[in-house]
């Protein structure tokens, strides 16, 4: 499949020197973070079709769960450990291959978006 970009609208001259002058332009990056999640969305439909292949396997899940719960293991917190374990395997490495500067913009966006890092060895 060929690569493609959805390129916003260009910022205006002055857009673009006050993003030189003070760092990331927030429409702009605002605008390229709408459109990843537009497609993102597009792949979250074709995941959900994909549901239907993926039941077989959250049925076994669900026995294996329910012989746990039979074997003395409470439900509760062996789903919030499992949740955790996923989410942590999903998100351990996605800042390790940034460099310094790399860190910094990722937090200068971070601080842009309104969004807590989920890393918070990246502030210093």
């Amino acid at each position: 499949m060929p690569k493609s970009a959805v390129i916003p609208e260009n910022p205006t001259v002055g857009a673009t020197i006050h993003s030189i002058a003070n760092g990331i332009h927030e429409t702009l990056l605002k605008r390229y973070v709408n459109s990843v999640e537009e497609e993102d969305a597009k792949i979250n439909a074709i995941m959900e079709a994909a549901k239907v292949q993926c039941q077989p396997h959250v049925d076994q899940i669900k026995e294996i769960k329910k012989a746990a719960a039979e074997s003395g293991i409470a439900k509760k917190p062996l789903n919030a450990k499992l949740a955790e374990r996923k989410f942590l395997r999903r998100a351990e490495h996605v800042t390790d291959a940034l460099n310094d500067n790399q860190k910094d913009v990722f937090m200068e966006i971070s601080l842009k978006l309104g969004d807590l890092p989920l890393f918070q060895g990246l502030d210093g």
